[in-house]
């Protein structure tokens, strides 16, 4: 049986943890991963709204902090969620603020009750914390819009047997932290998210991207030898494709007030 619904607040409070700055183009398009994460959990929460049994009105207030540069970590009981979003970074060095980030979100999750959102890095952020192992895939990257064959929670959460999600990674959750339930795989990367009730919600792919933001990351990495040509055109091929994030996003706010 499911949780009953929990009466939503009247301010909702998102700390967004910013842990990369988007590339100039998209910067000048769609602002930072702030700006962008903010308009996807408002697109959530309306959607989420419009479908409740239990409608109401919500005033969501957001903290965004930019942890590379070691903004302020948020007091705990100052908000009402976590959000980590993703980053050209590898989630598995010792760079001192990434050492800040991971034991601030390991004291979080041992100290608070506060449900934890992460995106991408963020995701493997979170694993890291909790005790998963993050690595680089030996199976390489992961990149523009692909296929993700979903876990029975999953299913749950998304009430669809799969989806499709924009990636762009080559680290990747190889364990999973104890505790937590994977959400689906797909043929390059067997954890696609990890989920504990009320607590824990995380995707390795990137829900809050669209085609265009999609279309000048891989032009500049193609510039930058990073992808190949064919690997590139083939990317290109599918970044304008359907996509399931404003899906993600309705299950986001389904995972914060139902459990």
């Amino acid at each position: 049986m499911g949780s009953r619904p929990q009466a939503i607040p009247r301010v909702y409070t998102v700390a967004i943890l910013e842990c990369d700055t988007p590339i100039e183009p998209v910067v000048k398009q769609f602002g930072s991963y702030g700006d962008i994460f903010e308009r996807f959990l408002r697109n959530g929460l309306a959607k989420y709204l419009n479908h409740t049994t239990t409608p109401q009105d919500v005033d969501l207030r957001l903290i965004k902090s930019n942890m590379v540069d070691l903004g302020d970590l948020p007091a705990f009981d100052q908000v009402d969620c976590l959000l980590l979003t993703g980053s050209k970074h590898n989630s598995f060095e010792d760079d001192p603020w990434i050492l800040r980030l991971v034991e601030y979100i390991r004291t979080a999750h041992q100290t608070s009750k506060l449900p934890i959102i992460g995106i991408c890095f963020g995701h493997q952020i979170i694993s890291r914390a909790l005790g998963g192992v993050v690595q680089r895939n030996p199976k390489g990257w992961e990149v523009s819009v692909d296929h993700i064959d979903l876990a029975p929670k999953g299913r749950e959460l998304f009430n669809s047997a799969s989806i499709d999600l924009h990636q762009m990674h080559r680290d990747a959750v190889l364990q999973l932290p104890d505790g937590v339930q994977n959400l689906g795989t797909s043929p390059v990367c067997g954890i696609q998210g990890l989920y504990a009730p009320r607590r824990i919600f995380s995707l390795q792919a990137h829900p809050e991207f669209n085609g265009v933001i999609m279309s000048e990351i891989l032009t500049l990495r193609r510039s930058q030898n990073v992808f190949d040509q064919e690997m590139f055109e083939s990317a290109m091929s599918r970044a304008d494709g359907h996509h399931d994030g404003a899906m993600v996003g309705e299950a986001v706010w389904k995972f914060l007030m139902e459990g």
